[in-house]
């Protein structure tokens, strides 16, 4: 994929109105390429219209530790015959790498209906470091993920939200 064609998906419109609910895990129940992801502890979101042609889904394993722990997020885009396209993968792993994500940029490798393997690594700088464990941690994790990709969010952290009321 092109930098210029990564850009255009960025710069389309897409707005992600409620903070996802995560819900267990339940081996293929999500469509290919997630329909074999997970592991005891793993937690995902529905897999969420943000646009027409965009959908992302959010997961987290968790574990004893929060070094054991991690976070997910992918945007993809999706053909008029419902494949589907990773744009970005969006990784969290506290025990090594921090904050990263992949591209499929200037690729040549056909993703269709799959994760990124091969694809370029970025790594980013996060603020300070995260718990995935914690709702208030995901939330932002999310809005990290929004920005980075041109998502509008509309939804504040509920937490905080039930402070007020």
């Amino acid at each position: 994929m092109h930098p210029k064609d990564l850009a255009a998906h960025k710069c389309s419109r897409k707005l992600l109105a409620n903070a996802p609910r995560f819900r267990k895990l339940v081996r293929n129940s999500l469509p290919k390429p997630f329909n074999r992801l997970g592991r005891q502890g793993s937690q995902t979101t529905d897999l969420l219209a943000v646009s027409d042609d965009h959908r992302v889904l959010f997961m987290w394993h968790d574990g004893p530790e929060r070094t054991d722990r991690s976070f997910y997020g992918y945007l993809l885009s999706v053909a008029s015959n419902g494949d589907m396209f990773p744009l970005f993968e969006f990784h969290y792993h506290p025990t090594h790498k921090g904050l990263h994500c992949k591209m499929p940029c200037e690729t040549s490798a056909n993703y269709r209906n799959r994760l990124l393997p091969g694809a370029p690594e970025l790594n980013l700088k996060p603020a300070r470091d995260f718990d995935p464990a914690s709702e208030q941690d995901r939330v932002t994790l999310i809005k990290v993920f929004c920005k980075a990709v041109g998502i509008e969010t509309m939804f504040e952290d509920d937490r905080q939200a039930k402070l007020w009321n």
